[in-house]
């Protein structure tokens, strides 16, 4: 459980639609502090999806293995927001609060590699320039590696349960073992 998993918003939602939040509790889980201002905090709110009342419900149950990593996008968010309440957030926030996190992580814990679990085409078109080596897992190519493991039966139905709640989730297995930016 010492591997860091850093999960964008897009795979924890599809993971509690597909009631598969446990699988995360075989790695040290880190958040940045926008996905989790996108995903758990929204559990938090009236009407919440049911997703989001799982992830809320997943974090208050498993914090001991949970660190929400402050990052210095979500920073300058918050600054923001205290200046201007009605700040509109720019898209693609979660995606670079996790870069934020792995400048970060490649000052403060240089030789460990970090799993950044995305959906997006974001992470695909930026993953040459991100900061710290790292691998990055597509949620599909996560549920490959959970049938390995045999924490799953079939990723194939995983896969399935997924596409009840999130129909139009990303379905590409993914990775790709990253060098870092100047390697």
């Amino acid at each position: 459980m010492s591997q860091l998993l850093i999960p964008d918003a897009g795979p924890l939602f599809s993971l509690a639609a597909g009631n598969l939040l446990p699988l995360l509790a075989h790695f040290r889980v880190g958040l940045s502090d926008m996905v989790c201002e996108e995903t758990v905090d929204c559990g938090r709110l009236p009407g919440a999806s049911i997703e989001a009342q799982r992830l809320l419900t997943f974090y208050e149950k498993n914090t001991a293995q949970i660190t929400v990593f402050q990052t210095q996008v979500g920073v300058q968010i918050a600054a923001q927001r205290a200046r201007n309440p009605s700040y509109r957030i720019p898209a693609n926030l979660g995606e670079l609060s996790i870069q934020s996190l792995l400048i970060d992580l490649q000052i403060s814990a240089p030789g460990s590699l970090p799993v950044v679990l995305f959906e997006d085409g974001w992470f695909l078109a930026n993953a040459r320039a991100l900061a710290k080596p790292c691998l990055l897992l597509s949620t599909q190519a996560f549920l490959e590696y959970a049938q390995e493991k045999q924490w799953i039966t079939s990723a194939v139905q995983a896969r399935e349960a997924i596409g009840q709640g999130r129909p139009g989730a990303y379905g590409e297995s993914v990775v790709i073992t990253h060098q870092g930016a100047g390697a």
